[in-house]
């Protein structure tokens, strides 16, 4: 039976999926994650790696490049301090992303976060994307052609 903690991360957790990020309601960071927020999942070498400002940083890329982003929650796993998501996201490339200029082009990819929380609040994450088919749509990558 889900206990009420775990209740409370889960709808966090969505709050930071689908306000946050696809909304880009970056004032929800400090409601949204605790002060020492530790990001495991953050793309080495880009500016404001550390911390909160690395969650402000990667909502500004995504969202520049993918003004329009939306989530599509897949799966959902919550269970005491930890909730994962495994996302569909999809977006219009309307702006600059990756150094590449708009394409206009409609990209659509996956993405899985794990969350652990502390009192409803994301403490750490760690996260995958997949970047490579976001690049290939978008021309940025050959595609492999099939033997």
């Amino acid at each position: 039976m889900p206990s009420a903690p775990a209740d409370r991360n889960r709808a966090a957790a969505r709050r930071i999926s689908f306000e946050l990020f696809a909304g880009g309601q970056l004032a929800l960071l400090d409601e949204l994650t605790t002060p020492d927020f530790v990001n495991h999942g953050q793309t080495g070498g880009v500016p404001d790696a550390d911390g909160r400002a690395s969650l402000a940083n990667a909502v500004a890329r995504v969202r520049g490049g993918f003004p329009d982003l939306r989530y599509e929650l897949l799966h959902e796993v919550a269970e005491g301090d930890f909730v994962v998501h495994h996302l569909q996201a999809q977006g219009t490339h309307l702006g600059e992303f990756a150094g590449a200029a708009p394409s206009g082009r409609v990209a659509q990819w996956r993405e899985v976060h794990i969350m652990r929380f502390e009192d409803a609040r994301m403490a750490e994450q760690w996260g995958v994307v997949d970047r490579l088919a976001v690049l290939q749509q978008l021309g940025l990558m050959p595609v492999p052609r099939r033997a």
